[in-house]
C-alpha cells in the first residue's frame, strides 16, 4: 500500500515554527522514506516509483520555503502538516488486503495508477498555485513598502530642502549682520576720529582763551598806567598853571624892586658904579613865555601821542618833555 503524501498548508503566522511554544526551533523535517526493498517487503511489492521521486524533490522545495526568515514583506508562510506512517498491524492487514487484490484486473490497475498520477498533478499544482500566490503576495507587499520609502524619500528630499532653505537665509542674515557690524565699526573709528578733534579743538580754545586772559590782564595794566599817568599829567599841569602864577608874581616883584634901586642910588654924593644894563623884564618874559610855551605844547602833543599809542617809547618822549618842561619852570 501507498504511503501518504505530506500535505502543504498556508498560514498566517511568519513563524509557524514559533507557534508551538518552542522558539528559534524549527519543526524537524518528515522522516525520510523508506527504503525501496523495505517498503516491498512492507506492501508486497505494491509501490509508485513515481510518486516516492516526486516526494522525494518535494522535500528540499518544503524546507526551502521554511528556511526564508520573515520580514515585512512575507507575512503568510507554509507549515508542514506530516501525517504519520500506519503501524505494523496494520501494515501486516494491509499486505494481506494486498495478497487478495491481486486478484484485481490489470484495468483496475491502471485506473488505480492514473487516479494517483492526478492526484499527484494536483498536488503539485495546488503547490505551483501557492507558490504563484505567495510571490503575488510578496511582489505587492514589496510595491508597498517601495511606495512607502518613495514617500519617505520625498518627506527626506522635502526636509532638505527646508533646511537648505533655512541655512540659506541664515547665511544671509549672518552676512547682513558682518556688514552691520562692519559699518558699526566704522561709525565707532569716525566717532573716535572727531572726538579727538573735538578735545583738540578744546584744547586750542582753552590755550586761547588763556591767551585772551593774559591779553586783556596787560590791556587792564596798561589802561591803569595810562589813567595814572593822565592823573599825573593833570597835577603836573595844575603845577605849571600855578608856577606860572608864581613867575609872573615873581617877575613883578623882581621889577618893583629894580625901580625902587634905581631911585635909592639916583643921589649924586655916592659913586655911581658901571653897571651893565639888565635885560629888559618884558623881553625876558616874552623869551621865557615862548620856551615855555613850546615846551608845555611838546609835552601836550607827547602825552596825546601816549594815550592813543601807549607804548614805552611814547611814554618816555612824554616823560622827556615832561622834565624840559619842569626845567623851564624852575
Amino acid at each position: 500500500m501507498l504511503e501518504r503524501p505530506c500535505k502543504v498548508r498556508t498560514s498566517t503566522d511568519p513563524k509557524p515554527w514559533m507557534s508551538d511554544g518552542r522558539r528559534g526551533r524549527r519543526p524537524s523535517p518528515p522522516p525520510p522514506p523508506r527504503s525501496s526493498a523495505a517498503a516491498e517487503a512492507g506492501n508486497g511489492g505494491n509501490f509508485d516509483r513515481v510518486l516516492f521521486k516526486n516526494l522525494v524533490e518535494m522535500v528540499p522545495l518544503v524546507e526551502s520555503l521554511m528556511d526564508r526568515r520573515a520580514n515585512s514583506s512575507f507575512t503568510r508562510r507554509a507549515s508542514v502538516v506530516y501525517t504519520p506512517a500506519p503501524s505494523n498491524s496494520k501494515k501486516a492487514a494491509e499486505s494481506k488486503a494486498g495478497r487478495a487484490s491481486q486478484t484485481i484486473s490489470a484495468k483496475q490497475q491502471r485506473d488505480l495508477d492514473t487516479a494517483q498520477r492526478n492526484d499527484q498533478n494536483g498536488s503539485s499544482d495546488d503547490l505551483s498555485i501557492f507558490s504563484r500566490n505567495v510571490e503575488v503576495e510578496n511582489s505587492l507587499k514589496d510595491r508597498e513598502e517601495l511606495s512607502i520609502l518613495r514617500e519617505q524619500v520625498n518627506d527626506l528630499q522635502r526636509k532638505i530642502l527646508e533646511k537648505d532653505e533655512a541655512l540659506k537665509s541664515a547665511e544671509i542674515e549672518i552676512n547682513q549682520m558682518k556688514a552691520a557690524c562692519v559699518s558699526i565699526d566704522e561709525l565707532k573709528f569716525q566717532i573716535a576720529e572727531k572726538d579727538s578733534l573735538a578735545k583738540s579743538i578744546n584744547s586750542q580754545l582753552n590755550n586761547a582763551k588763556i591767551t585772551l586772559a593774559d591779553k586783556q590782564a596787560a590791556l587792564e595794566r596798561l589802561t591803569w598806567e595810562a589813567r595814572m599817568s593822565n592823573r599825573k599829567i593833570e597835577e603836573l599841569q595844575g603845577e605849571i598853571i600855578s608856577m606860572d602864577y608864581d613867575i609872573a608874581a615873581l617877575m613883578q616883584i623882581y621889577e618893583k624892586l629894580c625901580i625902587n634901586n634905581s631911585a635909592v642910588f639916583s643921589d649924586d654924593s655916592l659913586t655911581s658904579y658901571n653897571l651893565e644894563p639888565l635885560p629888559d623884564a618884558n623881553e625876558i618874559d616874552d623869551i621865557e613865555i615862548e620856551k615855555m610855551e613850546e615846551a608845555r605844547t611838546c609835552y601836550l602833543a607827547a602825552v596825546a601821542a601816549a594815550k592813543e599809542n601807549p607804548t614805552e617809547e611814547s611814554l618816555a618822549t612824554a616823560a622827556e618833555a615832561r622834565l624840559k618842561l619842569q626845567t623851564l619852570l624852575i
